[in-house]
């Protein structure tokens, strides 16, 4: 699974990619706080987590291999791409 996570600074937005969700939110002060659940989603998303201040898990796609993309954006990339 690869996870892209996309955040928004003064000096513009970043993407990374991460295999390790867990990770990725240790290293970075991030809070995992559930599971995704909307029965309403893709199933690529189900049951992988949630975290404070991010939108998501939400569908990034495919990678190069076939993998699913699972996307988080911080609050403010979130809004800044809404328009």
């Amino acid at each position: 699974m690869a996870y892209q996570i996309v955040t928004k600074s003064d000096d513009g937005e970043t993407a990374v990619f991460t295999d390790c969700l867990t990770t990725w939110a240790t290293e970075n002060y991030a809070e995992i706080t559930g599971t995704s659940a909307n029965p309403r989603t893709r199933a690529e998303l189900q049951g992988h987590p949630t975290m404070a201040g991010f939108v998501g898990p939400c569908w990034g796609g495919w990678t190069a291999t076939g993998d699913p993309i699972l996307r988080y954006e911080d609050t403010a990339a979130y809004a800044a791409n809404c328009i």
